[in-house]
């Protein structure tokens, strides 16, 4: 079918060629007819299916010299190679060759460009990721001084210094876990592991920030198992609860985060519900909340979104086959349901 499918292009392309074989047949006709009219009646026909043939020929002739071209013309540019260069050059016309050479030293150039970018950004990557492991030393000696000298700092000096040190924490997570999406080889490590104990630690992480923040939080989360990859999950749970803090409302006399734990009898899925009484989500933005740097319109709490915790919450989940689905009323609160 392919064949048939070139080979009409290919008429389509000489039918100015095909419309001049016919005319000369016609005047030689005309000649042959004024000369010979018995002659032209015998002969007419074979004139006609003569031309026809003859140009059926000229082009499937042309169709397999232009598929050899082509197939040559598509590994010299893909490859670049210069010894395949003059095979090429060979089969091409003279005024195509300077067209195709032309090309060629365009993507040599470009590949050099690419080639250099990619080195520079695989030098910028390292060296994020080299920052992100070293910052975590003097970020784990500022948790051992808030920790072992807390009766030693003011309350509120104390406040502010734990603030901070979750909030660098969170943004060293989040370059390594994009460091970790980005890797060709993936290092999750796939076990069994307690819901409870894991938002047990999320909670506990996000405990003075839920009490600055006067969110009541409600955790009805039984013994459930689930198998998926500890650090990855905790990350996902983290994000929420980070977005929970962030979008409360401020309206709202008591803000209220409840984590809930049912089962699927029919498929044994587990669904942990993370559910606020937030500003939530307009309808025009719940689509795209996955979508990298999107940060949404949420009013004054924009400007404190990167749009990139739930971009990596997202992209966690698609690798660790963790349903993610959003249920969100603007002004009256959001829905998580994570289906494990």
């Amino acid at each position: 079918m392919e064949k048939i499918k070139n080979i009409w292009v290919r008429c389509r392309d000489y039918r100015i060629w095909f419309g001049l074989l016919l005319i000369s047949d016609a005047v030689f006709g005309l000649f042959l007819w004024l000369a010979e009219i018995r002659a032209f009646r015998e002969l007419a026909g074979t004139f006609f299916l003569f031309s026809v043939l003859l140009f059926m020929a000229a082009v499937i002739w042309t169709c397999r010299r232009d598929r050899l071209r082509e197939e040559l013309v598509a590994e010299y540019l893909n490859s670049l190679d210069t010894e395949l260069e003059a095979q090429t050059f060979r089969c091409l016309p003279a005024g195509e060759r300077q067209e195709i050479r032309l090309a060629a030293e365009l993507l040599r150039e470009k590949e050099i460009r690419v080639r250099e970018q990619a080195e520079h950004l695989e030098g910028y990557e390292a060296f994020i990721e080299s920052w992100a492991h070293e910052i975590k030393t003097p970020l784990a000696l500022l948790t051992l001084l808030l920790d072992n000298r807390k009766a030693e700092i003011e309350p509120d000096i104390h406040k502010r210094l734990e603030y901070a040190r979750n909030q660098m924490q969170g943004y060293v997570d989040r370059i390594l876990i994009y460091a970790r999406l980005k890797a060709v080889h993936k290092d999750y490590l796939l076990e069994e592991v307690s819901v409870a104990e894991c938002v047990g630690e999320v909670l506990s992480e996000y405990e003075m920030l839920l009490h600055e923040a006067g969110i009541r939080v409600t955790a009805d989360v039984d013994d459930a198992v689930v198998y998926t990859d500890r650090k990855s999950f905790c990350f996902i749970l983290s994000q929420i609860v980070s977005n929970a803090i962030k979008y409360t409302r401020m309206d709202v006399t008591c803000p209220e985060l409840a984590i809930t734990v049912q089962r699927s009898a029919a498929d044994k899925k587990i669904l942990l519900m993370l559910e606020d009484n937030g500003t939530g989500i307009r309808d025009g933005d719940l689509p795209f909340i996955f979508d990298r740097g999107f940060s949404g319109d949420a009013g004054g709490q924009r400007k404190k979104s990167s749009g990139m915790g739930l971009y990596l919450a997202g992209q966690l989940a698609g690798e660790l086959k963790i349903g993610l689905d959003v249920q969100s009323s603007y002004k009256k609160g959001t829905r998580f349901t994570l289906v494990l």
